[in-house]
């Protein structure tokens, strides 16, 4: 399957701590091969191999984490 890029809302993010944790969370996703965390943003750019259940796998990980992912 080919990369893709997902941009995903992060909702309570408020700081460098929380990128780490989010950005761990996402790494941890099978089949994720990059997290671009955007603070400020309140989001995430997150490159993976397209399988139709990792959007599904990267809300349900960052909701174990502790944020909102849309």
């Amino acid at each position: 399957m080919s990369e893709q890029e997902t941009r995903l809302s992060v909702g309570g993010m408020t700081c460098r701590s929380c990128v780490v944790h989010v950005d761990r969370a996402l790494r941890e996703v099978e089949g994720v091969t990059h997290v671009d965390v955007r603070l400020r943003e309140g989001a995430v750019l997150v490159r993976h191999d397209g399988r139709r259940a990792a959007l599904e796998e990267m809300i349900a990980a960052l909701r174990e984490a502790g944020y909102e992912g849309a």
